[in-house]
């Protein structure tokens, strides 16, 4: 009796076993499928896509095929100076400090649907290049498909712009250069010789070559400019022309103190032959003219 009990013990035992290893399995199999759904259908954000796609289209291609030395790699990455990729429009732009560059981090925050408020902070919510690994930079400046434009202002309105905002003030400048004291706008210059700043450096930030092949827009031809870049990109539209009219002031001011004020601190060749020389390689590759100011000539080109 005692042993017709343990067999049907024995049963009862084997056939619980044999359900929970089959409700184990089913679980197992239940979860593996549902995991494997989500990774064929998950949506990649935009940056991720952007690089599965650098990767998928030129799988042959090799980084060191390619000239862009390692210097300028570094200033691509740049932390607060990194160029804008706005992937949706295939747009590669290079700003620049003193150069416009609040209106223009906002106008590609608008086109993108970036809510945000912040436009100086790298929060911003705006793609950047820095946020690429080396390989993956270099194939995109070298992706015919994709449009680099850079944007730039006339190097004697730009220190001045700079000056008056920065270093003319003391606790600025101590803290930017450590120099605790007032300084001529001369002495400025002579001070950013060695201290590096993204407000005052050279606005030539690739080998020359690169910009050969690029849109560059100058401050004193924003508007038309805005208007040529965003139709080659495809984003002109009614929405941003309203966006541009209700902006205005934002290129009024960028240029309204700097160069009302021209001709009072650009007084003597001695000054604009240092800006000349300090800053050739703007003057050049930007075709910027380097005429004396005179008074009868107040205007940038």
């Amino acid at each position: 009796m005692v042993y017709c009990d343990l067999i049907t013990s024995s049963k009862k035992y084997a056939k619980l076993l044999l359900m929970n290893v089959t409700i184990a399995l089913m679980c197992y199999y239940l979860l593996t499928k549902l995991v494997l759904q989500k990774q064929n259908n998950v949506k990649l954000s935009p940056l991720s896509q952007l690089s599965s796609e650098i990767r998928s289209t030129q799988p042959n291609d090799n980084c060191r095929d390619y000239r862009i030395s390692k210097q300028a790699i570094e200033q691509l990455k740049e932390y607060w100076s990194s160029p804008i990729v706005v992937p949706k429009y295939k747009l590669i732009f290079f700003w620049n400090e003193k150069s416009a560059c609040t209106y223009w981090k906002r106008l590609f925050q608008f086109i993108q649907g970036i809510n945000n408020t912040e436009v100086h902070n790298h929060r911003n919510g705006l793609t950047t290049l820095k946020s690429f690994d080396t390989c993956e930079i270099i194939k995109l400046m070298y992706n015919d498909s994709w449009v680099k434009a850079a944007f730039v202002r006339e190097p004697r309105e730009r220190l001045l712009s700079s000056y008056l905002e920065k270093g003319k003030h003391r606790p600025v400048m101590y803290e930017l250069c450590r120099v605790n004291r007032t300084v001529s706008f001369y002495e400025f210059l002579e001070i950013i010789k060695f201290c590096k700043n993204g407000h005052w450096d050279n606005q030539v930030r690739m080998p020359e070559y690169l910009y050969d092949q690029m849109m560059v827009g100058k401050l004193s031809e924003i508007s038309s400019f805005t208007e040529r870049l965003f139709k080659k990109i495809g984003a002109w539209n009614e929405k941003v022309v309203a966006w541009l009219q209700s902006s205005e002031k934002l290129t009024r001011e960028h240029r309204s103190d700097a160069k009302t004020k021209l001709l009072q601190f650009y007084n003597d060749t001695k000054t604009q032959d240092l800006i000349f020389n300090l800053f050739s390689d703007d003057y050049r590759v930007f075709g910027f003219n380097m005429t004396y100011y005179k008074k009868i000539n107040i205007t940038s080109t």
